[in-house]
């Protein structure tokens, strides 16, 4: 610093600190186009009401102003968030929108008199309210469950079977359940668990909780058999009907789940009076008149026998 020439630097440091700081309080004077973006905060929401849908997006603001209103605004941690009163709006079926003039005038009470809002994007919010008081409604499964060729399907259950559903009075007493997206589960030769979205009705509605698990049990089918007794059917009052073999082997296919709740007693074996004829060799065919509904692919062995009709003679 001693020498003549060492004093250039610090003399040029000086001079650049002082245009600098000119340079600054005249950009503070000018004014300046800055974007802003904001997340939407509700405040002072009634007691009783629930909101069931917020603002979907920030909000982003072009303004022009004075720089230094541009730097307090920046400096300001409370200029990240617009707050929205929620007593200053009135909900109609439930909707609450600010657009236009009222949000601008909402914009305006955080910018100073000297600001000029160049545009706003969304140029409208909304938000929806409901009664904090929802209403319990069943929960009603749409689409197809099917199983392959060698499997059945058993039981199936969505878990909750119902849901709470918040929503405006005048949607909310049209709604006698929830239904399930589509589904659309075929050939399945397993049992299966998913989670399933439920159908919003229109906007505005919230479902606690918003999604249902479906539960499906598949179950193969397996073989069983019966040797039942063979009686006879629409037979006249004083006519009987004797069969050789008195009895015949039915086969049919049944759910593992069901294998063992099927019983001989669900089933009846029978020759029909009217198929008898005298003309088919004493030939007469077994038929299954009565039989469980969840059993499939039934044979009966032997499919005909011999028979005689005896007549009881009145005195």
């Amino acid at each position: 610093m001693k020498k003549p020439k060492s004093k250039d630097p610090l003399i040029f440091l000086v001079f650049f600190v002082v245009v600098f700081f000119y340079w600054y309080l005249v950009s503070m004077g000018e004014e300046h186009e800055t974007k802003f973006t904001f997340d939407i905060v509700l405040k002072h929401l009634p007691s009783d009401v629930i909101v069931t849908e917020v603002p979907s997006e920030k909000l982003t603001l072009v303004v022009r102003d004075k720089g230094e209103k541009i730097l307090g605004y920046r400096t300001r941690r409370t200029f990240r968030q617009l707050m929205v009163d929620c007593r200053d709006y009135k909900p109609v079926n439930g909707r609450v929108v600010i657009a236009g003039a009222s949000l601008e005038e909402l914009l305006g009470g955080m910018l100073s008199s000297s600001a000029h809002i160049q545009s706003v994007s969304p140029d409208t919010i909304q938000y929806y309210l409901a009664p904090s008081v929802g209403r319990r409604l069943p929960v009603r499964l749409t689409g197809s469950i099917t199983s392959d060729a060698s499997h059945v399907i058993g039981s199936q259950s969505l878990t909750p079977d119902s849901i709470t559903v918040h929503a405006p009075r005048n949607v909310l007493d049209t709604m006698k359940c929830v239904y399930t997206e589509p589904v659309a589960f075929d050939n399945l030769s397993d049992s299966v668990s998913a989670e399933v979205a439920l159908v919003l009705p229109q906007r505005g509605v919230l479902f606690e909780p918003e999604s249902a698990r479906l539960s499906v049990q598949v179950t193969p089918y397996v073989e069983k058999s019966f040797e039942l007794p063979v009686e006879g059917w629409l037979m006249p009052r004083d006519a009987v009907v004797k069969t050789f073999p008195s009895k015949a082997t039915v086969t049919f296919q049944v759910s593992l789940e069901q294998f063992h709740a099927i019983t001989p007693e669900q089933f009846k074996l029978a020759v029909s009076y009217t198929e008898l004829n005298a003309d088919d060799g004493g030939k007469a065919h077994l038929q299954l008149i009565q039989k469980p509904d969840d059993i499939r692919s039934i044979s009966i062995s032997p499919a005909e026998v011999d028979y005689v009709i005896e007549i009881n003679e009145t005195p």
